[in-house]
This record gives structure tokens, C-alpha cells and sequence, in this order.
């Protein structure tokens, strides 16, 4: 076990300390493939106020001290980061945002903050096959004309991104999430898939609940994005104080031992898979998937009755996104071709993990282009924004670009993460977030290069 302090600091220069679990002898966190274990990342305290978050990273590594046999089993398959405090001066001050009230959980694709960048270049370094994030959720949220709210320990959620490789979505839920749901159970704990929602407006419903999205910008599906199997892990906690806060952090050493114990045991299939699923998506010729939508079903749901105390299970409407399903997808590209002028478009993606191509001549070729067809600005502000919502036509010309500009190709790990970025119809996109300024009629500025 190795502890160190990441070279950057928070917003408010508070330090970052990480903890490296490898039975190997080199100091640096940097891997590649040609590194033969499972390589896992823990994340905790993203939200400052969710401090059984941070707490079952400690109990985890609690777990690694006393039980040395356990230990030693475990790092014969698997290395691990764990970083306890993603957000120290969330933590601080006990918000759920950053120092510049930020939430650092919607920043995974625009990355506007300096340490959300710091923070993913660190991820990167280590190249995770596995990354799990700890977070709580709020009980006392009322449902049902208030009769209800939650009664699940935990919440759990794999990445549900669609171009995520096929092979490790499946692999997330086929084993891992089933792993997770068994193992609760056999703790006596209560657990359910990660859900947002309301009251349901029919009263025969207690609630509308839609299943964790298929969203870039939120951790689980950006790091799933670099082709890993990825969990958001969810305690029942905010807004309750210090109650139940030791059933708070078994819940989570529950589901977090579950998914360490799952890729021990399993480390031969889940590297293959995920080293396999890497390849299979650089060389895949399917279409990106720009956006999705869920299908509703009817299914009971862990709620406790305030009225009584009693763990009942209520019929509620349920958006399951395992699967979602495509409604607009489009031809991938070869790569993606950046003009000299949008060089910070290129330092972001760059940041994500990409390699961007800056080149020594100029462009001159047949490139597709897209231009705006209509916009629409929320009337809303989120997250440094009036986010837009723009479609687009799709045409070939010539274009001429300068030395200087930038090449993305696609044929790469992270590749993902720019077709998310750089698509202009994609929720989270740098026209999404204005990153990107467009209008009607506007020749949108980055080019796809299709042979």
C-alpha cells in the first residue's frame, strides 16, 4: 500500500491524498495495456455531503488491513486507486458542489474546472478497467401523496451509455450488478437499481421513476465512455443527519466488497472482456448513438411506509434505460477535423484522454458537413449555461484548413467521449453547453472526415 498526494490541489488548495494498492514495486501510477491485473479506481466524496461515501472507502481500506489473507488474495488479481475525497472542500464546507459552487458530477465532458481535469488526467494515468463511485441519495424525498419514501440501503447503477462496448454493458450487468443485488440481500440489506423522479400524477402510481440516464456529463457514463465497467454506488442517506450512518457505510462496503470481490474472482474474464471491448470499439463500424430513449414498465419498488415503518413494495412507473434504446444515430466518422481557431476544443479533449493530431500542413480534402437547422436556449441556467438543443443537415463539400488545425481520430479508446462532445444533437455536447455558440443556418465549425 502506497499513500500519495496528487501534485494538483482543489480549488481552494486543499491537498488530495490517494491511496495506491499493488503488489508491485513501481513508483509511478501510470498503465498500459500490457499491465496483466485488473486495474480498479474508487472514488468517494464527488458531493461533499454525502459522507458515507467517502467513509466506505476508508472502511474498504480498513478491511485491507485486518484481513491480510483477504488482501493478499485480492491484489494477486486486482491493483487499486483509491481516492477518498474527490471534493475536499465540498467536504469542507458540507455541499454538494465545489469551492466555485460547481457541481462536479455534471462536468465530465465540458471540463470546466481545473480539477475536474486535474482529477481525469490522474484516471487516466492509471487507466481503470474497473472505476466505482460513491455517492448517497436523499431519504425523505416524498412519493405517493406522501405516504412514502425510499427504503433501499443502496442504489446501484452501471454506466448505460450505447456506445459503450456491447460486451461490457453486458458484462456490468450479467455479473457485476446481479453480484451487487445478491450480496445485499444476503447482508439483509435492502437494494434497488439507481432511479430520479417524483410523485406520480395518477394515483394509482406512487411514483414516476426513470433509471440512471444514458448522459455524458455524469461521471458513471463519462468513465464508461473509456470503455471500463463502471458503478455508481448510492447510500441512503442525505438529508438525515448522522442517523443509521454505520448501516450508511455497511451498505456501501456491501456493494463496493461486491464489486472488488466480483473482479478478483472473475479478473481473467472482466480483462478480457474490457481489453477485447477496447479493440472491439476501435475497430467497430457501427453507428454512434447521438441520443436514446427509455421504455416505461410497470414494477414494484422498495418504499417504507412513514405511516407504520413497514418495507413495502409498491407498483410505480419505471423508465429502465437497461437497455435504452436509439433514436438518432449517425455514420461514424474516421475523425474528426478542428480548425486552428478552436484549439481549446482540442485542449479539452486532450484533458479526456485523447489524442488530438495537431497538423504540420494543411487540410485540403472532401470532409462532411453539418449545418444547423434550427436551435432552441433553455430558459433555465445549469451549470455555468443556457444549455441549447440543436438540429442539424448533413452535406459534403471541399474545405481548406490551415497548418496548426486539429485531427481526432476515432480510432481510439476514448474515442467516445468526442463523439459525445463533438455531435451537435447530443445532450451534453459542446453546443449543448455553448462551448460552441451556434444559430440557424450556421456551418457548425468542427468536420467529419469520413474516409
Amino acid at each position: 500500500m502506497t499513500y500519495r498526494t496528487a501534485n494538483f490541489t482543489s480549488e481552494e488548495s486543499r491537498s488530495l491524498p490517494y491511496v495506491h494498492l499493488s503488489t508491485g514495486r513501481g513508483s509511478s501510477l501510470h498503465r498500459d495495456d500490457s499491465t496483466s491485473k485488473v486495474r480498479v479506481w474508487i472514488q468517494g466524496a464527488v458531493h461533499g455531503n454525502e459522507p458515507a461515501g467517502d467513509e466506505t472507502t476508508q472502511a474498504i481500506l480498513g478491511k485491507f488491513d485486518d484481513d491480510r489473507e483477504w488482501a493478499a488474495s485480492i491484489l494477486d488479481k486486482l491493483e487499486l486507486v483509491i481516492l477518498p475525497r474527490y471534493n475536499p472542500d465540498g467536504v469542507f464546507y458540507f455541499q454538494r458542489t465545489l469551492a466555485t459552487n460547481y457541481d462536479p458530477n455534471r462536468d465530465h465532458i465540458k471540463l470546466d474546472r481545473q480539477q475536474t481535469r486535474d482529477i481525469k488526467q490522474l484516471m487516466n494515468d492509471f487507466n481503470p478497467h474497473v472505476i466505482v463511485d460513491m455517492h448517497e441519495y436523499s431519504a425523505g424525498t416524498p412519493f405517493g401523496e406522501g405516504q412514502y419514501v425510499h427504503g433501499s440501503d443502496g442504489l446501484y447503477s452501471a454506466a448505460k451509455n450505447l456506445n459503450i462496448n456491447e460486451s461490457i454493458r453486458k458484462l456490468s450487468e450479467e455479473l457485476f450488478a446481479k453480484n451487487i443485488a445478491d450480496d445485499m440481500e444476503a447482508a439483509g440489506l435492502r437494494a434497488e437499481p439507481y432511479v430520479t423522479g417524483s410523485s406520480a400524477s395518477d394515483s394509482k402510481f406512487v411514483a414516476d421513476f426513470a433509471e440512471a440516464g444514458t448522459d455524458g456529463k455524469i461521471g458513471r457514463n463519462a468513465m464508461g465512455l473509456t470503455q471500463a465497467v463502471v458503478f455508481l454506488l448510492e447510500m441512503r442517506g442525505i438529508g438525515i443527519a448522522d442517523q443509521e450512518f454505520q448501516r450508511r457505510t455497511a451498505a456501501g462496503l456491501t456493494m463496493l466488497g461486491s464489486i472488488v470481490q466480483t473482479a478478483a474472482d472473475n479478473a481473467e474474464r472482466v480483462f478480457k472482456t474490457v481489453e477485447n471491448g477496447v479493440e472491439e470499439f476501435i475497430e467497430s463500424e457501427s453507428d454512434i448513438i447521438i441520443t436514446d430513449y427509455s421504455k416505461t414498465v410497470i414494477r414494484p419498488f422498495t418504499m417504507v411506509d412513514v405511516k407504520n415503518g413497514s418495507v413495502v413494495h409498491p407498483p410505480v412507473r419505471f423508465a429502465s434505460t437497461t437497455p435504452s434504446f436509439a433514436n438518432l444515430t449517425r455514420s461514424r466518422p474516421e475523425a474528426y477535423l478542428i480548425p486552428v481557431a478552436w484549439a481549446g476544443l482540442a485542449e479539452r479533449l486532450k484533458v479526456a484522454g485523447l489524442e488530438v493530431e495537431t497538423l504540420d500542413k494543411p487540410f485540403e480534402g472532401t470532409v462532411q458537413v453539418l449545418t444547423i437547422s434550427s436551435t432552441e436556449v433553455d430558459n433555465s441556467y445549469y451549470e455555468g449555461a443556457f444549455r441549447v438543443t440543436a438540429t442539424t443537415q448533413t452535406s459534403e463539400r471541399e474545405v481548406r484548413l490551415p497548418e496548426g488545425s486539429f485531427l481526432v481520430s476515432t480510432r481510439q479508446k476514448n474515442a467516445a467521449l468526442a463523439m459525445v462532445a463533438l455531435e451537435p444533437e447530443n445532450i451534453d455536447s459542446y453546443v449543448s453547453f455553448n462551448i460552441v455558440p451556434v444559430k440557424e443556418s450556421d456551418e457548425y465549425p468542427i468536420f467529419r472526415v469520413m474516409s
